[in-house]
């Protein structure tokens, strides 16, 4: 029985290792190539990209937005706060041009016109349930435990190295 733990939990904690390592290289290669990854808090574009999941936004010049476009903005009343909504119609000011955008989800228009500036993101693609792992892996808590994890691994590590059974015989004179 005691071989069959040993043996179920170093096939666990290996399939969990290699699944945070995959995560992580798949992470800093879209970082690499230009994607910049956008947790959705909320079900406004639901079914498009579910509560959880993770928008790849890749920087575009805002005169290339089209309608039809789902981009990430700057929340226009809350400081600090993105959103990731559908351009819907495209105004031509005399101060430029303003996006209308909504999400999918919601009945009406969003209560603002935009103006962009520069670049903005506009979605590529997104991943289901990863933007979960995004958002606690910013929190004080995950990290914390993961840095936890790594020092009681290396602990164990280190005490199996000094405790280990000596395999050879001892050289006699």
């Amino acid at each position: 029985m005691r071989r069959f733990i040993n043996k179920a939990s170093k096939v666990t904690v290996g399939l969990l290792s290699g699944a945070a390592v995959a995560f992580a290289l798949a992470y800093v290669s879209l970082t690499v190539l230009g994607y910049k990854p956008v947790a959705v808090y909320s079900g406004s574009m639901e079914p498009t990209i579910p509560v959880g999941g993770l928008a790849l936004d890749r920087a575009i010049p805002s005169k290339n937005v089209r309608v039809g476009d789902v981009i990430t903005f700057s929340d226009p009343y809350v400081k600090g706060r993105l959103v990731t909504h559908r351009v819907i119609d495209i105004l031509s000011t005399p101060r430029g041009l303003a996006y209308r955008t909504k999400g999918d989800a919601n009945s009406g228009r969003d209560p603002w016109t935009i103006r962009l500036s520069g670049q903005v993101g506009r979605v590529s693609f997104s991943v289901p349930v990863a933007g979960y792992i995004l958002f606690y892996a910013h929190t004080r808590e995950v990290r914390g435990l993961l840095i936890c994890v790594a020092a009681l691994s290396l602990l164990v590590a280190v005490l199996g190295w000094i405790w280990r059974k000596e395999t050879t015989a001892p050289v006699s004179a």
